[in-house]
């Protein structure tokens, strides 16, 4: 799959919300139902007024000129080694001027955030979920922990039941949930979901039990790898565990 459409599939939830990114979910839906893309795709995801400069920074930072190359991508939506070579200036920079932090944020916070950079944090979804998101009230939503642990991108298989289905658009998966417990946040692991399909499309035909999914608000991103998983599991356990520094 091309870069523009991967981004898609993890964009388009929150955009369906209207938590983010232009009016122009029917127009999204339309392109992931044909399975293509084409600039016109490239232009409302550039619109994602905290996706894309992360995007463009991942891509600068590895020496690529394309902010919807797959790789850059993958890198911020579930993670990979492009991560590891973002320079600590440039990644602390850009949250404070490209994300408007230094606008943004109470000082004590912007430290707090600011600091969490030499300490290991990575440009992952998961970082600004956890560590920015929750400072910012950038989501027309109340923030709460059902919140939180919706807009991070779970991970889980699909699991096989007596109903096994796919003509409704739901499945079901075995994944993680979010919790606050003893002061810290923590992921559950062995939770059972339902969850939907962006669109009826032949993608949604070929996935079976035992299937590795990213999930977004509640919608299935992508089939993963079982080492995509693992990925996505530790980049954001880091990133959670810096969170419960400031907590």
């Amino acid at each position: 799959m091309d870069g523009v459409l991967a981004c898609a599939r993890y964009s388009f939830a929150p955009n369906y919300y209207k938590y983010c990114g232009p009016d122009a979910n029917r127009s999204i839906a339309a392109y992931l139902q044909e399975g293509v893309s084409d600039p016109g795709l490239s232009v409302y995801l550039s619109e994602f007024a905290v996706l894309y400069p992360y995007l463009k920074l991942i891509a600068h930072e590895n020496g690529l000129t394309n902010p919807f190359d797959p790789r850059v991508v993958e890198a911020y939506w579930v993670g990979n080694n492009l991560l590891e070579h973002i320079g600590m200036k440039s990644f602390s920079q850009h949250l404070l001027y490209e994300q408007h932090l230094k606008k943004r944020l109470p000082q004590k916070k912007l430290k707090w955030v600011i600091e969490k950079v030499p300490k290991g944090a990575k440009l992952h979804h998961s970082f600004h979920v956890f560590s920015i998101y929750t400072r910012t009230g950038q989501m027309a939503v109340e923030h709460t922990m059902d919140t939180m642990d919706s807009c991070r991108i779970s991970w889980g298989q699909i699991i096989a039941n007596s109903k096994w289905q796919m003509a409704d658009g739901n499945i079901r998966v075995r994944t993680q949930q979010l919790v606050y417990e003893e002061g810290k946040l923590r992921l559950k692991e062995g939770v059972t979901r339902e969850v939907m399909l962006p669109v009826a499309n032949d993608f949604g035909k070929t996935l079976k039990p035992g299937d590795w999914v990213t999930t977004h608000w509640g919608f299935v991103c992508d089939r993963i790898s079982g080492a995509k998983a693992q990925k996505l599991e530790y980049y954001t356990h880091l990133n959670l565990w810096l969170a419960n520094e400031t907590i």
